[in-house]
């Protein structure tokens, strides 16, 4: 409700619709970019954890 509350400053029409097609895009990069991470942290052999 925050972040509608901020959004709705500058486009008062905006809605949950408009937040989360702001949202979704971010939130597939940092996917994305996460698992790159786990992939090269697997394929490096380094471990995920305390071993």
């Amino acid at each position: 409700m925050m972040a509608l509350g901020f959004i709705q400053q500058y486009r008062k029409s905006a809605g949950i619709g408009t937040l989360a097609s702001f949202t979704i895009p971010i939130a597939a990069v940092v996917w994305v970019a996460w698992m790159a991470f786990f992939v090269a942290w697997y394929l490096l052999g380094i471990p995920f954890g305390v071993s």
